[in-house]
């Protein structure tokens, strides 16, 4: 399935499946789940902790956080669109829990924006392919999808890029993150995702995509467990960053 394109010609298939605002129910943009009005109201984030994505407040700041600064996570890189704010975290929870894959086809769509934009101007920053974050089987079989990939295939598609999804595994049935503190859930994923045999040509820079990031946990679990692999470089890209 192709995400972010409806088969048929423009305008004619636009009158066959009209576009509708997922956050106000009103007409959507053209290709777009999204009207005029709440696209330009969407919590974008805008400048950001280059390996995070926390805000910075001061335009003179360096490209780091301070907490990066000090202790860098294992990833390079972070793209992340949006505040984890209204209508975003409305998009997402309704994705996760409620089956709306339309959602998915709306995040992807938008955050591939803000990568190809980013992408554009930091050559270092394309990857050679995407790595969505593996859900557990178990939790695979009860969401019956795994929303970092649904949200990964219109970036594939963006960026002509391949999106492999066998090639990490999650090696434990983790609590969900979201009912845990800091602490436990850093604990929670430490050591829970296994990488398999990668090519050396993608072993330079992968990309994982996820859907929210709040404190990074799950994000650096990954990138510790794909640099251990042999990966070079990281980049983390995402939806949201819970702020």
């Amino acid at each position: 399935m192709v995400y972010g394109v409806r088969a048929g010609p423009g305008e004619a298939e636009g009158l066959l499946h009209p576009w509708n605002c997922l956050a106000c129910g009103d007409a959507g943009l053209p290709g777009l789940d999204l009207c005029a009005r709440c696209h330009g109201e969407l919590p974008r984030l805008g400048r950001g902790c280059a390996r995070c994505a926390l805000p910075l407040v001061d335009d003179h700041a360096a490209a780091d956080c301070p907490r990066c600064l000090i202790e860098p996570p294992p990833q390079a890189a972070a793209i992340v669109a949006f505040r984890y704010a209204f209508p975003i975290d409305r998009l997402v929870v309704g994705l996760k829990f409620a089956g709306r894959l339309e959602r998915a086809r709306l995040l992807g769509t938008l955050l591939a924006a803000t990568v190809v934009e980013r992408m554009a101007v930091e050559a270092e920053a394309r990857p050679a392919a995407l790595i969505a974050t593996p859900l557990h089987p178990t939790r695979a079989r009860e969401r019956g999808f795994n929303q970092a990939i649904e949200i990964a295939r219109p970036i594939a598609a963006a960026l002509g890029l391949p999106l492999l999804t066998d090639a990490v595994r999650r090696t434990r049935a983790t609590a969900e993150q979201s009912l845990l503190d800091a602490a436990a859930r850093q604990a929670n994923v430490r050591d829970a995702f296994a990488v398999g045999a990668l090519p050396p040509d993608l072993r330079g820079h992968l990309a994982i995509v996820d859907d929210v990031v709040t404190t990074g946990a799950t994000a650096a679990a990954l990138a510790t467990a794909l640099r251990a692999a042999g990966v070079q470089r990281v980049t983390l890209i995402a939806v949201a960053r819970a702020v």
